[in-house]
């Protein structure tokens, strides 16, 4: 507008004439004004909308306001921790409602509204750090808070010992827990003969292994059996002593019985009764256990009777639990075990076509085929870590471990001795592969000396012998050397089913079969055909001292035996 008067009042030649500021004063007066009112109408519209920017503001801070005090109220009733994720959360929430309405001021200027952007993108990420470290401030805390706690607990204790009489009748009396000191107990409980029904009841008939095992002492009720039987012998009292053990035997047998089929619960017993026959052996005097103890377990051990024929009985019931537990192992394998080992593809695409001249199986794999290689694995890591959160012994996992895979390798042979379309070069590498799995489970479970692989081995040596050679004598020769863990009978039987599945293999002839016939014709091995998949391997129960002191037992309230006495 400036210029325009000025080209008004001169023309554009004067204007190039004369310098636009230095000139200014001689310009008429007329111009002058002309010029002086155009630039107040500029600077006027210029503020006119700075002060209509400025009310806006002006509103929008007022509404922030009166939604800071509603929040304010609204925060007072929160619990303290919930104040600050309350103030964190409105302030991100103000700040996104804040970018809309820069959106739209800043929507002509899109250079300016990217720098508001950046600068918004930043106080957020900031909002955020700074819960996140008012977050661990709060865990910290709280950490803080408990060690103080337990610490002023422990001072009022030792004040409480030290204040007099007088102070004492003057404050509120407050319960305070002190334990009596560990020197006092003997590592024996004692219980009135009346109580005896109530005992079996609560510790044996009653519980519930889970609670025990995880959260207690493994191997509590045998300890707890065994402190009882400490406490009757102490007293001389054998009626007591027989009585007693006599009822723990039913009360095992009577609860088995009932749970017969729960792995858990079988477990669980076979854990205790072989902890009890230890602590049985311990502390029965005798030198050849007593060399294991300590001093003070030597003198925990029992002064009056001899219970060894009663060894030899809860040795008998162990023996009887665990055969128990193997029938469970069994039914619960059994359904897995030929489709997981030999009907499953591990290997995708190793199997190829079906073997020729083969008709379709009448019984759908798609309807049995439920269970993998992996359905296996799992149940066999789900009996391994109920076993250990029992307590039960090593060698005594070991064992069942054994009896495990024995389970699984007979089954599985003997399927494959009745199945012409299991009986092929893929299926052969097919099972080494699943067994290689299995290998794998010993070795992370620390259980290469437990004797189960060697179960595999009949298993292992069929499925080799599905994917030798099966031509020349030298082959025969090879194969009458390596298959010495199955029989002959098995061999043959293997040789007839052997189908191949595609035109490259061939099938084996009969005059092949004659030869290893012949050769191993000396052998001196069983005719039958099947495996014994029923077997079970004789238990023991190896002597297994424990270092635990009877006299730091303490029973829990959860296992309602408050009429048991501490002695």
């Amino acid at each position: 507008p400036a210029s325009a008067v000025l080209c008004a009042c001169f023309g554009s030649a004067g204007l190039k004439g004369h310098g636009y500021t230095s000139t200014l004063s001689l310009y008429s007066p007329s111009c002058r004004s002309r010029l002086l009112e155009s630039q107040l109408q500029g600077q006027k519209k210029v503020y006119e909308n700075e002060l209509e920017i400025l009310r806006g503001e002006v509103q929008n801070l007022k509404e922030e306001i009166n939604r800071q005090q509603q929040l304010l109220a609204q925060n007072l009733q929160l619990p303290p921790e919930a104040r600050i994720e309350a103030s964190l959360q409105h302030e991100i929430t103000r700040l996104t409602n804040e970018n809309l309405y820069y959106e739209e001021l800043y929507a002509d200027d899109p250079m300016k509204y990217q720098y508001y952007r950046i600068s918004l993108y930043k106080r957020i990420i900031d909002l955020m750090e700074q819960l996140e470290k008012q977050d661990k401030t709060v865990r910290k805390l709280k950490k803080q808070l408990k060690v103080f706690a337990k610490k002023i607990g422990e001072l009022e204790v030792g004040q409480t010992e030290n204040v007099s009489p007088a102070q004492l009748a003057d404050e509120p009396i407050r319960p305070v827990n002190i334990p009596r000191k560990e020197k006092d107990f003997q590592g024996m409980l004692e219980y009135k003969k009346d109580d005896e029904l109530k005992l079996i009841k609560n510790l044996i008939l009653e519980l519930k292994p889970r609670g025990v095992a995880v959260n207690l002492i493994p191997g509590l009720p045998a300890y707890i059996l065994f402190m009882c039987v400490r406490h009757a012998d102490y007293i001389n009292d054998d009626q007591r002593v027989r009585s007693l053990l006599t009822s723990t035997i039913n009360g095992i047998k009577k609860i088995l019985k009932k749970r017969s089929d729960d792995f858990e619960i079988v477990s669980f017993w076979l854990s205790n009764t072989s902890r009890f026959l230890h602590c049985l052996k311990q502390y029965s005097g005798e030198e050849a256990f007593m060399k294991h103890n300590t001093p003070r377990q030597n003198d925990h051990c029992l002064r009056n009777f001899d219970l060894a024929e009663y060894r030899q009985v809860i040795s008998d019931l162990a023996i009887q639990i665990y055969q128990q537990l193997t029938k469970v192992l069994e039914n619960a394998l059994q359904p897995m075990i030929v489709s997981g080992m030999l009907e499953h593809e591990t290997i995708q695409g190793v199997s190829g076509l079906k073997p020729t001249g083969l008709r379709k199986r009448t019984s759908s794999v798609a309807d049995e085929g439920t269970y993998t290689l992996d359905s296996i694995v799992r149940q066999l890591n789900n009996f391994h870590s109920i076993m250990c959160q029992h307590g039960m012994d090593p060698e005594l996992i070991k064992q069942i471990v054994k009896q495990m895979f024995y389970i699984i390798g007979s089954v599985t042979l003997n399927n494959l001795l009745l199945r012409k379309d299991m009986c092929s070069w893929s299926k052969g590498m097919q099972i080494r592969y699943n067994v290689s799995q299995l290998e794998e489970w010993l070795r992370d479970k620390n259980l290469q000396t437990s004797g189960a692989k060697e179960t595999l081995e009949p298993l292992i040596q069929a499925a080799q012998l599905l994917q030798v050679k099966k031509k020349t004598d030298e082959d025969a020769e090879a194969i009458c050397s390596m298959c010495n863990a199955i029989t002959t009978a098995q061999i043959v039987k293997v040789l007839n089913l052997y189908t191949p599945v595609n035109e490259f293999e061939e099938r084996v002839t009969a005059s092949f079969i004659r030869t290893i016939q012949v050769r191993l014709q000396n052998r001196k091995d069983s005719p039958q055909l099947l495996m014994d998949a029923k077997h079970i391997f004789p238990v023991t129960f190896p002597f297994n001292p424990s270092s635990l002191a009877l006299e730091s037992i303490q029973i829990p309230g959860s296992m309602n035996l408050g009429f048991l006495l501490r002695v």
